[in-house]
């Protein structure tokens, strides 16, 4: 694949679409205290509402990435996944019942299933000696995302309730728009099989990978729930939910330099375990700071799972970051479930102690991973 955009521009843009997109997949999170009054249901019930999105992007993942390209429609595939995501929150905005509430969401799925391969894997393919510093960079947009979202989606249903969710289905059309006008792409078909793409190393990074998104859409999806059930009110809850999220626009890029230097495996192998020794301290004393710095290490191996996965899998980069990704969502699929079952029968604060020991446990199964570098 080659760019006839300027890297720079080319960098912009992707970066913006991935604000976009992590901002999308956090719009269902903060509405969750809304939600679960408009429908009568329990926090499992609510949890599955965000489970259905990220499953099916899970599954996914690797089948849009490795048809996009075996079949050179990398740009295509981008678009078109922002299409799908506006209007699945517009149909999310009509559903009058909590079961086709739950349908509009697979619409989200298939929507959520399309940026980070093609994304991350344009990326890698143009900034191929810096790509930990690349996708870093870009990891930036996806913090932005992650961080408005629950300020965003918090004020906006406050003031318009549900109609809120007929507001966000507009940017999703606006990104690609300017992903069809400014991105300019020579695409390659790469036709080798899709069994090629699964090395032995690549399924053990995936596995490590599910440790942090089961970890922060654990704690994402509930901590605007844990805030709101100790007196503050939806847009507060919101607001101090985000600071986790904050963090990620510093260690994101941060994180992926690093690992260019010092090694993708300690990098990730260290904020693992700092990431869950600061949620346990959030746990013990409810500081603000401990949550900053909880998300600061949990943002830090973002971009270091896209740049290993780039290395270590075929020639198919977005296929490998593919399957790694789709592992990831594997893990942000089952954690609202999980933990909205445990905040149902234990409480908030042991079904987020159950993450602490899931972060340390990743901190050392990463050490199992015995790359062997791809070539260039």
């Amino acid at each position: 694949m080659k760019s006839l955009t300027n890297p720079i521009v080319l960098l912009l843009v992707i970066a913006t679409a991935h604000f976009v997109n992590d901002w999308y997949s956090l719009l269902i999170a903060p509405a969750i205290p809304v939600l679960k009054k408009l429908y009568t249901i329990n926090y499992f019930q609510s949890g599955m509402l965000l489970s259905v999105p990220y499953l099916l992007s899970a599954i996914l993942q690797s089948p849009i990435a490795h048809l996009s390209e075996t079949h050179a429609i990398r740009k295509l595939t981008l678009t078109t996944g922002f299409i799908t995501l506006s209007i699945a929150y517009f149909l999310f905005y009509i559903s009058n019942s909590y079961y086709t509430a739950l349908l509009a969401t697979i619409l989200i799925g298939i929507g959520l299933g399309t940026y980070h391969p093609q994304g991350m894997g344009i990326l890698s393919s143009v900034f191929k000696d810096r790509k930990g510093m690349a996708i870093g960079l870009n990891g930036i947009g996806g913090a932005l995302g992650y961080f408005f979202a629950p300020i965003s989606m918090g004020y906006l249903l406050s003031v318009y309730g549900i109609k809120s969710f007929l507001i966000v289905s507009i940017p999703g059309i606006l990104m690609a728009l300017i992903i069809l006008t400014v991105i300019k792409i020579k695409e390659e078909p790469i036709k080798t099989s899709f069994k090629s793409t699964l090395t032995k190393e690549l399924i053990i990074l995936g596995i490590v990978a599910i440790v942090i998104p089961f970890f922060s859409r654990g704690i994402s999806s509930f901590l605007p729930a844990y805030f709101y059930s100790h007196g503050s009110n939806i847009l507060n809850a919101n607001l101090k939910a985000s600071v986790m999220l904050l963090a990620g626009l510093i260690a994101q890029p941060l994180g992926g330099t690093i690992s260019d230097k010092i090694g993708r495996k300690l990098t990730i192998s260290v904020s693992y375990f700092l990431m869950g020794t600061f949620l346990g301290l959030f746990l013990i004393k409810p500081s603000l700071i401990f949550l900053f710095l909880m998300g600061f290490f949990m943002s830090l191996s973002i971009p270091v799972r896209h740049a290993f996965a780039a290395e270590i899998g075929g020639k198919k980069v977005n296929s490998n970051i593919a399957v790694v990704f789709g592992m990831v969502m594997i893990g942000s699929s089952i954690a609202p479930s999980v933990i909205g079952a445990l905040v149902d029968a234990f409480g908030f604060k042991v079904a987020f102690s159950f993450n602490v020991a899931i972060a340390v446990f990743g901190s050392l199964l990463v050490w199992a991973i015995r790359p062997a570098k791809r070539p260039a």
